[in-house]
């Protein structure tokens, strides 16, 4: 939103200068001789829509070229940055960018240097009628008009919000009298109901509220878990006068463009100085991922519950150790690998052996011993001799047990030392048992992350013409303890910030972030799966 202050320069009959104020706030400030122009100059040599004054993703206001030339010096632009001081000829006027006060984004003035001549307006003046009745035809077209606009567009859509009956009769319909008012399409995810406006708009003339939003979307979850610190944000804080509605970010009446907003411009308005947002927050200011945003952080489990877990920066190399449970070297796992077979047995392994896609974002499904393990290591789950072998059943170490037991009693103590040793010892971290316990030994508990990013998302699918150790370097990886996941100087080798730059594509807080429940883990909670 740009919030212009237009000073308008004249000059009287007597040649005294005068000037005039007015406010301009809008999206973007178009200059031409249409009438719906917000700065209207009526002068023939302007095109309808001569230019416009927007706000460019940098953050800078520019004034730019439509069906209009812009001249600076003697050169046509079509781009033109404003910046204090700087005077650009639009026509036959000359707009002058002057000192802005602090309420106001930009100070222009407007002055016409290059008055029409005088011959003009003598052309103009004997201008005669061409068609003689011509206007009283024109005067009763226009009346009925005039009623079909009024009866159309006024009467009846205030006739179905106003009398209980006809609305009631107007919802069983498709379409309501009230559709003329729309100003654009429906969104393709409310098309279902859209038809009938009383839906979302529940008071005549007033704006959406959110708790028409809620109605439907009830499991929403808001942007900050905290409910106080929520509501001293979005309802309270100077950097929302009127707070922050759910229409701000999503847009309808806008199809085919997206239904929530895309750009930085509200996610900026808050990160770009958080502390006037929440002045005891340690979050750092982020108004660019190519230039500020921090380096990522990886949430590493700690325990057996949600809560327990821990955020360690990217930049803190030392600390970035997965306590797993598992004796896993991805480096004996990728590419040509000896099988169990013998020295012939030969197997070409990938990614995809093991990590097994799901989904349209191409998430991963959990390891599983069953599926991606068993084939080259049931032989890990075998005791005794090859004319008396004993396969023994993966899972609970009471059930390892009870098959010892049962099946070979005599050995049982011999084959257990022996699973414990050389048998779920090759995978497993196993741990010595108390003396009072059932069992001789146990297998430690695992603790394998799936979401290490738990406050971003990230669509595999959109990546799928990538390798996966461009990424993932796990090809000289000996240990289960290290931790492969990409940094921020990865991610920047492909994307860039808010503008495209050779080779990089332009990415917005929104392509890895989802505004609702994006700090879902308050109090040590972690978000819902």
């Amino acid at each position: 939103m740009i919030n212009c202050l237009l000073i308008k320069v004249s000059y009287n009959s007597r040649g005294v200068l005068s000037r005039s104020y007015r406010t301009l706030t809008a999206e973007e400030i178009t200059i031409g001789r249409g009438a719906e122009c917000t700065i209207h100059l009526p002068d023939p040599r302007l095109a309808m829509h001569h230019a416009v004054i927007k706000r460019l993703d940098d953050g800078q206001i520019h004034l730019m070229a439509v069906n209009g030339e812009l001249e600076v010096e003697g050169a046509i632009l079509k781009n033109i940055a404003l910046t204090n001081g700087k005077q650009v000829m639009i026509g036959p006027y000359q707009l002058k960018v002057e000192p802005a006060p602090p309420d106001v984004n930009i100070t222009v003035s407007l002055v016409l240097v290059h008055r029409l001549p005088d011959d003009f307006q003598d052309i103009k003046a004997r201008t005669h009628e061409p068609l003689r009745g011509a206007s009283a035809f024109k005067r009763r077209l226009s009346l009925w008009m005039v009623a079909f606009i009024a009866l159309v567009f006024l009467a009846l859509p205030l006739a179905q919000n106003l009398i209980p009956k006809l609305h009631d009769a107007m919802a069983e319909l498709p379409v309501g009298f009230d559709r003329v008012w729309s100003p654009g399409h429906i969104s393709n995810s409310h098309r279902h109901f859209g038809s009938q406006c009383f839906n979302c708009h529940e008071v005549l003339t007033q704006k959406v509220t959110d708790q028409a939003c809620v109605n439907c979307h009830q499991n929403t979850e808001p942007h900050i878990a905290d409910p106080a610190l929520h509501k001293n944000v979005f309802k309270s804080t100077s950097l929302f006068s009127d707070g922050i509605r759910c229409a701000e970010c999503h847009r309808e009446h806008k199809a085919p463009y997206p239904l929530a907003r895309q750009d930085n411009a509200m996610c900026v308005k808050c990160h770009g100085n958080i502390k006037a947002a929440d002045a005891k927050t340690t979050l750092p200011n982020i108004q660019d991922f190519d230039h500020d945003h921090p380096d990522f952080k990886l949430t590493f489990i700690t325990g057996a519950t949600e809560k327990d877990f821990e955020r360690i920066p990217q930049t803190e190399t030392t600390r970035l150790i997965e306590k797993s449970g598992l004796k896993f070297p991805h480096d004996q796992h990728f590419g040509k690998v000896q099988g169990p077979n013998g020295i012939l047995d030969v197997r070409e392994l990938s990614c995809a052996n093991c990590h097994h896609s799901e989904g349209k974002e191409m998430r991963f499904k959990a390891v599983s011993f069953k599926r991606d393990c068993f084939d080259c290591h049931k032989n890990q789950l075998e005791v005794g001799s090859s004319e008396a072998k004993l396969s023994v059943p993966h899972g609970a170490e009471q059930n390892v047990i009870n098959t010892l037991k049962v099946q070979a009693p005599k050995e049982m103590l011999h084959y257990s030392e022996s699973l414990k040793v050389g048998g779920c010892a090759y995978c497993h971290e196993v741990v010595e048992t108390k003396k009072e316990d059932a069992l001789p030994w146990r297998v430690a508990p695992l603790h394998i992350n799936q979401d290490w990013f738990r406050k971003a998302h990230f669509n595999h699918a959109s990546h799928r013409t990538q390798q996966c150790q461009s990424c993932h370097q796990v090809e000289a990886s000996e240990s289960s303890e290290d931790v492969a996941m990409p940094d921020r100087k990865s991610c920047l080798r492909c994307h860039s910030g808010n503008s495209p730059k050779p080779k990089r594509i332009a990415s917005s807080c929104m392509t890895c972030h989802s505004f609702h429940s994006s700090h879902a883990a308050h109090d040590g909670a972690l978000p819902k799966k």
